[in-house]
């Protein structure tokens, strides 16, 4: 039997199913906008500080910019010219190649003395952890400059607290008039453990943080379970705390490879270049060489390499599920 038209049923309004009802698209719709919205004087401020000088290096590096241009303020475009000039040039594949193992280097000593310090300040009386926590905290408060002209000051061929020490140890001989910085290899290694003594106490109290937010009951429910210290800290500790790891590693990376004042304060990339960095030869391609456009280019693919590396490393972590 047809249904009338009393008996037909009411066809609900159509709703929008991100939206709610008609009534509250409104709020909806500014509930959505709300987060954007407050972030938004910090991304102005972003692309202002950081977006300008970036689109003027990128425009630098395609130009022919040298001292000339400094004054008349008029420079040739040549577009990759200078990209083509840096590749194709010896000492960048090298300087290359030695950023690559300086920063390998100096991340992993940093990342696994940072856990074994703050494995240390877990287990260590409080006054104990006050202490080591404030040593820690004076360190990384040290200006760089400070701290690689106390470096230097103590390596010094004749009068260093270094050459001295090891004099009276007699083990190699006299040292009191060694120069540290003229052999390629005592050079890099000391910068190397400059950047890593001054970059350590971040990486530690960091650690230690998130250490410290792991419940005790994980660990005292696989001590019951048999597991053993190397089990645990392979169970637990490493899977809880790998996202804050993978903060650190991408932020180390990129702080190693723009590592500037330690080696130029020391060796300006002596003996020979055999310390120069991508950040060294970058300044010394623009300002010891007048050629301001090649320096921009370089810096434009560390920029690159930087940004690849970073997007690559966040999003295979993301894949992971070790990060959000």
């Amino acid at each position: 039997m047809a249904l009338t038209e009393k008996h037909r049923p009411v066809r609900a309004p159509d709703r929008d199913r991100r939206t709610g009802p008609p009534g509250r698209r409104g709020p909806a719709r500014r509930s959505r906008m709300l987060p954007w919205a407050m972030i938004a004087p910090a991304l102005a401020a972003l692309l202002l500080i950081q977006g300008y000088p970036l689109v003027r290096l990128l425009t630098l590096s395609t130009q022919e910019f040298g001292p000339r241009s400094l004054f008349t303020g008029q420079s040739d475009f040549i577009g990759l010219d200078n990209f083509t000039r840096i590749f194709t040039d010896a000492d960048f594949l090298a300087v290359l190649l030695r950023t690559v193992v300086f920063t390998l280097v100096c991340v992993t000593l940093l990342m696994v003395l940072g856990f074994l310090i703050s494995h240390l300040l877990m287990g260590i009386s409080p006054w104990a952890r006050v202490v080591t926590t404030v040593c820690l905290v004076l360190v990384w408060a040290m200006p760089m400059v400070a701290a690689t002209l106390v470096w230097q000051w103590m390596f010094q061929p004749q009068y260093g607290v270094a050459n001295w020490l090891l004099t009276q140890v007699r083990v190699f001989g006299d040292m009191s008039v060694y120069d540290w910085f003229s052999h390629p290899t005592q050079a890099l290694g000391l910068i190397i453990l400059l950047t890593v003594w001054k970059g350590l106490p971040f990486v530690a109290l960091t650690l230690f943080a998130a250490r410290g937010q792991i419940p005790e009951s994980l660990y005292e429910a696989a001590r019951l379970d048999g597991a053993g210290t190397l089990q645990t800290f392979r169970s637990i500790t490493i899977p809880i705390m790998r996202p804050v790891l993978a903060i650190l590693t991408i932020l180390e990376v990129i702080w190693s490879v723009n590592s500037f004042t330690p080696i130029w304060v020391l060796t300006q990339g002596g003996p020979d270049g055999a310390t120069t960095t991508l950040g060294v030869y970058a300044y010394i391609t623009a300002f010891s060489r007048n050629e301001y456009g090649s320096g921009a280019s370089v810096a434009v693919v560390t920029v690159v390499i930087l940004a690849l590396f970073s997007v690559a490393y966040v999003r295979r972590l993301s894949r992971q599920g070790d990060v959000v």
